[in-house]
C-alpha cells in the first residue's frame, strides 16, 4: 500500500511575479525633452559669441562679419520588441492567466531603461554637427576628471570624492555653463553616477557630517542634491576595467527627442494560429548641445 506522502500535491503560484529591475527612465526629468519630432534627423541651431572691437581711428572703414552660427544634429534610434502567446497557452496554463499585463509592464520598464541607455550613449559618446549631420564631436578630453585627481596631496586612483564635485562644478562655471541665476529659468546640475559612487561619497565627512543640511537626504540613502548637484543614480554608466565613467551636465545642454513615444498594440495574428502578439515600439535619440557643459568624472570601484 503506499504511503500517503506519495499523494503529496504540488501548489503552484496563481498570479505572476517581477524580476528586480529598474522600471523607468531616471534620467528624462533632467534633460530638455524635445516631443513630435520626424525625419531622418533634427537640426538644433545655436548662436555662438560676439565679442567688440575698440575703434582706434576716425571714420574708419566698417568690417562686417557673419554671425557665429552653429549647427548640432540628433538621430532617431529606433526600438521595437514583439512578445506572442500561442492560442492555447490559457488552457495549459490552467489556474494562471496568460501574463499580458506583466508583459505591457515589462515592455514599458525596459523602453525607460532604453531610453536612459541612449541618452548615456549619445552624452558619453560622438556626437554630430554641421548642414548635413555628418561632422563628428568626440567627447572633449578638455571636459574630463581623471580617477586620480585630488585636490592636494599625491594623486591617488580613487572613487568619487567631493574634490572631484568641486573640480566638476569649477569648470562648468568656468565655461559659464552654469551659474545659480540659471535655477530660475529651471535649468538644472545633474549628476549621473552608481550606488559605488554615492556609497564612496558617504563616507566623505563633508557628506555625512550633519552640518551639512544639503547631505541629510543622501545619508539617509535618498537621492538629493550636493554642491548644487542633483545627484541620479543609474547602474547603465559604463565600467572598464574597474573604472567607471560619471556624468555630470547642465540640464538645458542635454538634449532628448522623441519621434515615437512608447506604445503597445495587441493584436490576434492570424498567420500564426491566432497568436495573440503584444508589439511596443518607440523612436528616440540625444546629443549634446554644448561641449563645456558637460563634464566627465572618472572614478575606481
Amino acid at each position: 500500500m503506499a504511503d500517503i506522502e506519495q499523494q503529496y500535491q504540488i501548489k503552484y503560484s496563481e498570479k505572476w511575479g517581477s524580476y528586480l529591475q529598474q522600471e523607468a527612465s531616471r534620467l528624462e526629468k533632467y534633460v530638455t525633452v524635445e516631443t513630435g519630432l520626424s525625419g531622418k534627423l533634427v537640426t538644433f541651431d545655436q548662436y555662438g559669441l560676439l565679442d567688440f572691437h575698440e575703434k582706434t581711428d576716425r571714420m574708419q572703414t566698417t568690417v562686417l562679419q557673419d554671425a557665429p552660427t552653429t549647427r548640432r544634429v540628433m538621430h532617431p534610434h529606433i526600438f521595437t520588441r514583439a512578445i506572442g502567446f500561442d492560442e492555447f497557452d490559457a488552457k495549459k496554463l490552467a489556474n494562471i492567466d496568460v501574463p499580458v499585463s506583466k508583459t505591457i509592464e515589462g515592455l514599458r520598464a525596459a523602453a525607460g531603461r532604453t531610453m536612459d541607455q541612449v541618452m548615456l550613449n549619445n552624452f558619453l559618446g560622438t556626437c554630430f554637427k554641421g548642414e548635413f549631420g555628418t561632422d563628428s564631436v568626440d567627447f572633449s578630453e578638455s571636459q574630463l576628471i581623471e580617477s586620480d585627481y585630488t585636490e592636494s596631496g599625491t594623486p591617488q586612483a580613487g572613487n568619487l570624492t567631493v574634490g572631484k564635485l568641486r573640480k566638476a562644478l569649477t569648470m562648468l562655471q568656468k565655461a559659464e555653463a552654469w551659474n545659480e541665476e540659471r535655477r530660475a529659468y529651471g535649468d538644472e546640475l545633474v549628476l549621473a553616477c552608481t550606488a559605488a559612487q554615492i556609497n564612496s561619497l558617504l563616507q566623505e565627512p563633508e557628506v555625512s557630517s550633519f552640518d551639512y543640511n544639503t547631505a541629510r537626504a543622501l545619508v539617509e540613502g535618498k537621492v538629493d542634491t550636493f554642491l548644487g548637484f542633483r545627484i541620479i543614480r543609474t547602474e547603465q554608466l559604463p565600467l572598464v576595467d574597474g573604472t567607471r565613467t560619471c556624468l555630470a551636465w547642465v540640464k538645458s545642454k542635454a538634449l532628448f527627442g522623441i519621434w515615437d513615444d512608447f506604445r503597445v498594440k495587441i493584436s490576434v495574428r492570424d498567420d500564426l494560429d491566432e497568436t495573440l502578439q503584444i508589439r511596443a515600439k518607440f523612436a528616440c535619440g540625444a546629443t549634446r548641445l554644448q561641449e563645456e557643459a558637460f563634464v566627465k568624472i572618472l572614478c575606481e570601484e
